[in-house]
């Protein structure tokens, strides 16, 4: 049955992500819901919302609110809120109230900037989709927003020349908490992690950037916009500390494998194949996504999986005899008899195997399940 799920939990949907990308930039986010949605986003799919401050909003539209499109009163009370609230911009995030009414996103943006005399970025997302096609749609908005548009150049960058922005190093796709200053660190000279840690001033600056560095599908879309429109060229891939590799690695090698399967988002997910294919004794390594796969950066055997039934059918064709993926896939394989690694991913399973760093990530990363 399609969509049928007895093992896999549900995955993270569009508006967390997209509130994932929003969250430190310093706007106040306005989840457009009756309470419900705001109630799963920063008590499931948000690590940061125990330890840091952002402003997210429930609209509390209720019934009659969303039948009869009550924009005034929406207006009303976010122009309430923001008396205490120092935000640059207010964020409007969709769920699948406003998607059923067909609300007019647009029309809000213009009257909310003339009320508020702020921008205003509407995020119309819809509840449906995947939590990094909701990242794309903030990250395109966002920069669309404020990229290039009112920032100071390179000459009021921190005082140092932009070298890499780092786009998609939410806490949906990196190990932990903490990865943003890992790959700053691992990047060398003055690296950026756009919606990760470094607020709107860097995202107005984002054109003085030498290069950018995507870590996650879901920032390859602007990252080419900025390409296109600024000559700014960008590179795919998920840098790793050499000693949580080793380690990693070494786990693995005592299993002597043969044919690997790497399950992740993309990016991070081909990062560990190319290490994986080095182990002696491995022919073949392959990644497999139920999230976005980009055919540009895709290789030769790598897979989209849809159904939770894809999983054990492409791991019983392709007779894999190593799986390394979140621990909740490794239910969806009963029977199989290979060995299945654990490499957590919290749009997956959120806090159940979450990590407060990366130390602890790989630390426990690469258990035998």
């Amino acid at each position: 049955m399609k969509g049928l799920r007895k093992y896999i939990s549900p995955f993270t949907p569009d508006q967390s992500g997209a509130v994932s990308v929003l969250y430190g930039c310093g706007g106040m986010l306005i989840i457009m819901d009756a309470g419900g949605c705001v109630g799963n986003i920063c008590g499931f799919d948000e690590p940061r919302w125990l330890d840091s401050r952002s402003a997210v909003f429930s609209a509390g539209l209720r019934d009659l609110d969303a039948i009869l499109g009550r924009d005034d009163l929406l207006i009303k009370k976010t122009r309430e809120a923001l008396a205490d609230v120092d935000a640059v911009f207010v964020g409007l995030i969709g769920t699948p109230v406003p998607s059923v009414i067909a609300t007019d996103y647009r029309a809000l943006k213009r009257l909310m900037e003339k009320d508020y005399g702020i921008p205003v970025i509407p995020v119309e997302t819809n509840g449906m989709e995947l939590y990094d096609r909701g990242q794309d749609k903030a990250y395109r908005q966002l920069f669309a927003e404020f990229a290039g548009n009112g920032g100071a150049g390179e000459e009021e960058c921190g005082g140092e020349v932009c070298d890499i922005g780092i786009i998609g190093a939410t806490p949906l796709d990196t190990p932990a908490k903490d990865s943003p200053e890992h790959l700053r660190a691992l990047c060398g000279g003055r690296a950026v992690c756009y919606g990760a840690g470094d607020g709107i001033r860097d995202v107005m600056n984002a054109h003085a950037a030498k290069k950018n560095l995507v870590v996650s599908p879901s920032g390859l879309g602007i990252a080419r916009m900025m390409k296109e429109e600024a000559g700014i060229p960008y590179e795919t891939g998920y840098p790793v500390e050499e000693a949580y590799c080793e380690k990693f690695l070494a786990r693995l090698e005592q299993c002597s494998p043969r044919k690997v399967l790497v399950i992740h988002q993309q990016i991070f997910a081909d990062g560990i194949r190319q290490k994986a294919a080095e182990l002696p004794g491995v022919n073949e390594a392959d990644t497999a996504t139920w999230f976005m796969l980009d055919k540009e950066i895709m290789k030769s055997g790598d897979a989209k999986l849809r159904e939770e039934d894809d999983l054990m059918e492409l791991v019983t064709e392709r007779g894999y005899d190593t799986v390394i993926g979140d621990p909740l896939f490794r239910r969806a394989l009963p029977g199989w008899k290979g060995n299945y690694f654990s490499l957590p991913h919290f749009a997956v399973s959120g806090s159940l195997h979450a990590a407060e760093n990366e130390e602890d990530y790989w630390r426990n990363a690469g258990e035998l399940i």
